[in-house]
């Protein structure tokens, strides 16, 4: 549904494009021009503050929001609508949906970025969206009943993100700590906890089809972590959760779920292993 309603937005963006006149440009200025025109590149945060505006005014001052969906989401932690994109693969088309309970009826409301350049608004998919299909963007991984599960829990519960909007992480941070840090905190399919080498950097050093999906999503009393490791500490309220995807050398689909914290200075620790993280690996069986 989301494709259904994004293309023809795009078709109305390239009509508005097509008329532009490049008399007097250059081939490389009139590339330029198309390229800034038909790209719209945004982090979780540039959107946020207008998709909460919207929701309240829409749907009330009880309205919050439970989670953050960020779909192919680019190295620099930004998603990208490109009309050029769009009209050769959708399928590569970036997005974020922004995801709150109503306190009418409990029911979920979902925006996304307006995709058409110069906006700076969101534009509502809710009559689009069938919320079951939140689950369906969770893919094939050895976290997903983990992950699957919290995302029940939110759908059907009031549990909401606890983190304000302004002191919030955002996607490119986020991203960055998933790809970089080195310890992170593993653990195996029994909750042991040990120090791990292994990130998206790591990750994505070998591979091909290489994408990354991220959620923000209340993590305390859905995850439910502490429960199973008791050690742990600084476990935060919500948690961004990083997806790196990539095809091996035996063109198998191999998954890492990474969680980081969601403000500045958060660190999780396992005091008996002396071992602190701003990142927890979220994936079973990890050797490294």
């Amino acid at each position: 549904m989301l494709k259904r309603l994004i293309l023809p937005l795009f078709l109305i963006a390239a009509i508005m494009v097509s008329s532009f006149q490049f008399s007097g440009c250059s081939t490389d200025d009139i590339t330029n021009i198309i390229n800034t025109a038909t790209t719209t590149e945004v982090t979780a945060k540039d959107r946020l503050d207008s998709a909460n505006a919207q929701a309240l005014r829409t749907y009330g001052a009880g309205t919050k929001l439970v989670l953050i969906m960020g779909r192919n989401v680019k190295a620099n932690g930004k998603t990208e609508l490109s009309l050029l994109t769009a009209a050769t693969n959708p399928d590569s088309i970036g997005a974020w949906l922004y995801i709150y309970r109503a306190p009418s009826d409990t029911s979920l409301k979902i925006y996304t970025p307006n995709p058409i350049p110069t906006t700076s608004d969101c534009i509502e998919l809710t009559a689009l969206f069938n919320t079951n299909q939140l689950l369906g963007l969770i893919q094939d991984t050895s976290a997903k009943n983990i992950i699957s599960g919290a995302l029940n829990f939110i759908i059907s519960t009031n549990v909401s993100i606890a983190t304000s909007s302004s002191s919030l992480l955002n996607s490119d941070a986020s991203l960055n700590l998933s790809y970089s840090t080195n310890p992170v905190i593993k653990f195996n399919d029994n909750f042991v906890p040990s120090s791990s080498t292994l990130n998206g950097s790591v990750f994505f050093s070998s591979g091909t089809n290489q994408k990354r999906n991220m959620i923000l999503m209340p993590a305390a009393g859905t995850l439910n972590l502490p429960s199973y490791i008791t050690n742990l500490t600084g476990f935060p309220a919500d948690l961004w959760v990083v997806q790196y995807t990539k095809t091996n050398a035996s063109l198998q689909t191999e998954n890492l779920i990474l969680g980081t914290v969601v403000q500045s200075g958060q660190m999780m620790g396992v005091p008996n292993i002396s071992i602190q993280s701003p990142v927890i690996n979220l994936s079973k069986y990890v050797t490294q």
